[in-house]
């Protein structure tokens, strides 16, 4: 409760509270008080705001709406922004000195001013004395809408400023009659209601650049000297990030830096990486009251219902970004009626829909963690475990459910009504970050079981669909929590699960935990098991280049599995062998392997590894120099792989054929398989499939005399890879280029780079071609320039 507070008045003079504020009017002593331009300070920096500003301008402009409420989340900068605008629009002489503000504390814990309240305090800033306004609140309202309309017909424009309203209520009156005048609002909450048309204008976080430069703005004010922002960039970046780059917490780091000139910002930003402490680190204590991000939100979270703030903590169970509207009526127990209230929430500005019609809903990131808090404290009247294992069971059944519908290691299941392979795929993608987090939370929370369970329906579509790093993620998840257990039968599995991540995701620490799990798995006398380690060996030493070695342990995989009579294992490791075969330059056997491996996939009806297959020896035939087979396997895939909806595998394969119509298509042709390539590999963010593309589309250009655009692309595809191997490729095909375009000394220095690249990754063959090539370049570089004109006419 606020301090007592105490005011005497002399004469006829009445006191009047709005607000907490003690106004003092003296009746009849002089002209009426007005507040004319009665803005506060435009803030001093209002950083990353350019685009808001500019639609609020033209909102405040004539032939705008009438009434604009700035809505967002608490601390998100809605005052700042108005007050910056309303000083922007006096710059522009459009409402002269008739500018108004009214802090309407529509938050407070007393409720703030109400709507008659503001109406009065409005009036005595229009020069109405307290002993002249009339006595019933709709004859305030009258005398209120009269003076608005007397400035109106003198041609003279108004605008109010009504700063931080909690309800519709608060502000209606104020509406102005005539459409020349402006009523600007801030509020938490996107008002709307019947007979209330104000253009809503939302406001988000800021975007990252601006975020961290309004953190280095708030040092640098208040140290101009202070060397932090400029030796630091990457930690503010970090502090920036943990703030959720909302300005309000921006703001708190930026003074808790300001206040502690030797508190580096690396030091700051590790205080914030943990997030369970996050809210109390952005916390900052002026001597009276602290500051911080988790008061601001106790403001909004204490408006809530009762059910809507059941809601506001429950949805923090599930542990995705984002959570569907059909798992939050699970969490609830509301069902498909959970919606309204989801949408209260968003007009509330603690949750948003994105994108707007998906049904899929986000919280800003600080406000996650202030709902985890306090769905923590309720979580015995919500029934928060009983939700909890509502949700991670529905994931375990719908995932089961998407398995089958997509037909690994098994038939799919098709029927009409079914949904498709594509969309399936669709479905899961979408889903992927909160399955990942699923796990991992199960794992943590003590679910070992379940998330043993959901892990190894997730695992084979990680695979296939080459997420490799939510799959060696999720197997690290599984593997810690297994090892609680102290079980023996599920540590072996969990290590080979790890094993086989890691080496799809080409670790060298691949070779190491499979090597512990074929240990395990013979401890136990699990064949299949023992198969499988085996299996997973062979690729990793394929990877490393232990040929031999990694053709050994797939015969002995073979082997194992032909004894137990494990088909699809058979078939798996007749593909792994395949590759041992031809990466020993021995092709026949490599093509034989392949189609026995193909013949069994198909019997055995798993289309997503028949594709792998026929990719597999479509390389294996273009290795023999058998074009025009490795041509018709290839189209065949792409036509399975365009059916089941796999883009990724789709840009590969069309990347291939491109390749292998290069010398005996039309260019059209072929580049039109490479610009569907390339598409395909731009949508999903794939920067390495777009370099490869790139490349060869440079390579067509060359052979079409278009060396410029062959620069282009390649300088491109330079940019694009990242690893040595495929920058070396990258930069050989550059200096290929520059060697078209007679720039010859800059051609062998990239020759020279490329053969540097090769030779460390051990690769002597195409080195020694590189260097041969520099060769050539400084021998052309030293003839005079008409021979190579000549040359290559």
């Amino acid at each position: 409760m606020g301090n007592e507070q105490w005011a005497r008045a002399d004469g006829n003079a009445r006191i009047t509270q709005v607000a907490g504020d003690h106004i003092t009017y003296a009746a009849g002593a002089g002209p009426a008080p007005r507040a004319l331009l009665g803005l506060p300070d435009a803030p001093p920096a209002l950083v990353g705001r350019d685009g808001p500003v500019k639609e609020l301008v033209g909102l405040l402009a004539e032939g705008g709406p009438p009434v604009v409420v700035v809505a967002g989340l608490a601390g998100v900068g809605k005052s700042a922004l108005a007050v910056s605008t309303a000083h922007r629009a006096v710059e522009l002489g459009w409402f002269g000195d008739r500018v108004f503000f009214l802090s309407l504390r529509g938050y407070a814990p007393d409720g703030g001013v109400s709507g008659p309240q503001a109406v009065q305090e409005m009036l005595r800033h229009l020069g109405v004395r307290d002993t002249d306004m009339p006595e019933s609140p709709e004859g305030r309202v009258a005398l209120y809408r009269a003076k608005l309309a007397a400035f109106a017909q003198a041609g003279q424009r108004v605008l109010i400023v009504a700063d931080d309203a909690g309800a519709v209520g608060q502000v209606r009156d104020l509406v102005p009659a005539a459409d020349a005048h402006r009523l600007l609002v801030t509020s938490r909450h996107r008002l709307v209601a019947p007979g209330f048309a104000g253009r809503v204008l939302p406001l988000d976080e800021l975007a990252e650049g601006p975020a961290a430069e309004l953190l280095a703005d708030a040092v640098l004010r208040a140290w101009p000297d202070d060397p932090r922002p400029a030796r630091e960039p990457e930690a503010l970046a970090g502090i920036a990030r943990r703030c959720g780059r909302l300005p309000l917490a921006l703001a708190v780091a930026g003074a808790v830096l300001a206040g502690d000139p030797g508190l580096s910002a690396g030091e700051l930003a590790q205080r914030l990486a943990e997030a369970r402490s996050r809210l109390e680190a952005l916390t900052f204590d002026e001597g009276r009251v602290p500051v911080g991000v988790r008061a601001a939100f106790d403001l909004s979270y204490a408006r809530l219902p009762a059910d809507q703030a059941r809601i506001f903590r429950l949805l923090t169970v599930n542990p995705g970004p984002d959570c569907r509207t059909e798992y939050a009526g699970l969490l609830t127990g509301e069902g498909e009626e959970v919606r309204p209230k989801l949408a209260a929430l968003v007009r509330a500005s603690l949750l948003t829909e994105q994108p707007v019609g998906s049904g899929r809903w986000r919280m800003h990131d600080l406000l996650r963690l202030y709902a985890l808090e306090r769905g923590e404290e309720c979580a015995e009247e919500d029934g928060r475990e009983e939700a909890t294992d509502a949700f991670l069971a529905d994931l375990v059944l719908s995932t089961g459910v998407a398995q089958d519908l997509l037909g690994v290691n098994r038939p799919g299941i098709r029927a009409p009504g079914l949904p498709s392979v594509a969309q399936v795929l669709d479905r899961l993608d979408m889903e992927r970050p909160t399955l990942v987090a699923a796990v991992g939370f199960a794992a943590d929370s003590g679910r070992v079981d379940t998330a043993v369970k959901l892990a190894g329906l997730l695992s084979p579509y990680f695979q296939l669909y080459g997420h490799t790093q939510e799959n060696l993620l999720m197997a690290r998840h599984v593997l810690a929590a297994v090892r609680t257990t102290g079980r023996p039968d599920g540590l072996a599995v969990a290590v080979c699960d790890l094993g086989s991540a890691l080496c799809q995701a080409d670790d060298g620490e691949a070779t190491e935990r499979l090597t512990e799990a074929l240990a395990l798995f013979r401890e136990a006398s699990d064949r299949e098991g023992e198969g499988r380690a085996l299996t997973l060996l062979g690729t990793s030493y394929a990877a490393a280049r232990r040929l031999e070695e990694a053709r050994q342990a797939h015969q002995r995989a073979l082997e194992i599995y032909r004894e137990v009579g494990f088909l699809h294992a058979e078939a798996a490791v007749l593909l792994a062998l395949g590759s041992d075969l031809q990466h020993l330059g021995r092709l026949d056997e490599a093509i034989a392997m392949h189609r026995q491996s193909l013949a069994l996939m198909r019997e055995l009806g798993d289309r997503h590894r028949e594709v792998i297959v026929l990719d597999a020896l479509g390389e294996a035939l273009w290795a023999a120099g058998r074009g025009e087979e490795c041509l018709v396997v290839w189209e065949e895939a792409l036509v399975i792989v365009r059916d089941l909806g796999y883009r990724t595998r789709m840009a590969w394969i069309l990347n291939r054929i491109g390749l292998s119509l290069l010398s005996t298509r039309s260019p059209h042709e072929v580049r039109a398989r490479f610009e569907e390539a390339l598409s395909l590999f731009t949508a999903g963010g794939d920067r390495d499939g777009e370099g490869v593309v790139m490349i060869n589309l440079g390579v067509l250009h060359q052979r079409e005399g278009r060396w410029t655009q062959a620069l282009e692309a390649h300088e491109r595809a330079c940019a694009l890879l990242d690893t040595v191997e495929d920058q070396a490729a990258a930069v050989r095909a550059l200096a290929g280029t520059l060697g078209g375009l007679g720039r010859f000394a800059e051609a062998a220095e990239g020759y020279e780079r490329a053969a540097a690249g090769f030779a460390a990754v051990g690769d002597a063959e195409r080195e020694a071609k590189c260097r041969q090539e520099a060769a050539g370049m400084r021998e052309a570089a030293r003839r005079p320039r008409r021979w190579w004109h000549r040359f290559t006419r």
